[in-house]
């Protein structure tokens, strides 16, 4: 009798059973917590992002203005010492005029270079049509007042049958950055010294190629020189950072930088860039309609 069931007891055990909620399928729960995971995750990484955008804009804010800044007293002081030249003759002081001028010249190419950062890292991109050999003519004609200017050959090369897009300043940053290196490691031993630079357009692409026959550089440093603060050499004058950004706009513009140097010999880099959409187009246009 005890291991019967009335028909009442029946009922009931059947309600309880159906007041129990159901299981939750195998896996749903895990499932929902990682989409829950991820989403915070991805949250947390916009928010990152945010801050250092905030970081990067304040950086660009503060290194431009910064480097203004200093470029204005120092142009004031070099135009002084030049003054000063003029009106003495002594041998004292013009030693000390030409320590005064050789300081300022360093501390004013750490001014250059870190505005040449500035533009690199963070200047938004701007593409348009490049002149070459007039861009290059620019940046070697910046460069007459330096002491090697007049012992050097300059040559500059292009063939501009097809139109070249790129970033305009960061394209002038690369070449002002190597050019002024050709220029300041000249050999003074050579009886000639000359820096050939030339482009040569190679389907969506051109190639620059800077050679200079100065002291170059020894092998076991060429693995570094990209790097900040780098110096081989010296000779060397600024913070060490203008190959550096010429690493670093050479990679804003996707496009890749080598360098071939030997001692007593001298160096030549070769940079190529891809022509922007806008080039490539007119390019091809040129190209179907020949």
């Amino acid at each position: 009798m005890d291991a019967c069931l009335t028909f009442d007891q029946t009922i009931e055990g059947a309600m309880d059973n159906q007041e129990k909620p159901m299981p939750a399928p195998m896996g749903t729960e895990s499932t929902e917590n990682g989409v829950d995971s991820r989403g915070r995750l991805e949250q947390l990484l916009r928010e990152k992002d945010d801050e250092l955008a905030k970081v990067n804009r304040r950086m660009e804010k503060f290194l431009y203005s910064a480097s203004h800044d200093l470029r204005s007293p120092l142009t004031s002081i070099m135009g002084l010492t030049n003054l000063m030249r003029m009106e003495t003759h002594e041998p004292v002081l013009l030693g000390y005029i030409e320590r005064i001028d050789d300081s300022t010249a360093r501390l004013e190419k750490i001014v250059r270079d870190l505005m040449g950062f500035t533009r690199t890292s963070y200047q938004r991109s701007d593409s348009r049509k490049i002149e070459f050999i007039k861009l290059v003519q620019d940046i070697i004609d910046r460069h007459r007042a330096d002491p090697a200017f007049r012992y050097i050959r300059f040559e500059v090369e292009s063939d501009e049958t097809f139109p070249f897009y790129a970033d305009y300043d960061r394209l002038e940053i690369i070449l002002e950055n190597i050019i002024a290196n050709a220029i300041h490691f000249y050999d003074p031993h050579k009886t000639r010294s000359f820096v050939r630079i030339t482009m040569v357009p190679h389907g969506q692409r051109i190639h620059i190629e800077v050679l200079d026959n100065g002291i170059g550089i020894a092998a076991e440093h060429h693995h570094n020189i990209f790097n900040m603060f780098f110096k081989a050499s010296e000779r060397s004058r600024g913070a060490g950072l203008g190959l550096y950004i010429v690493k670093e706009g050479v990679d804003k513009l996707h496009g890749h930088v080598q360098v071939e140097s030997e001692v007593g010999f001298g160096s030549l880099f070769r940079v190529t860039i891809p022509n922007d959409p806008k080039g490539r187009l007119i390019s091809r246009k040129m190209q179907l309609g020949q």
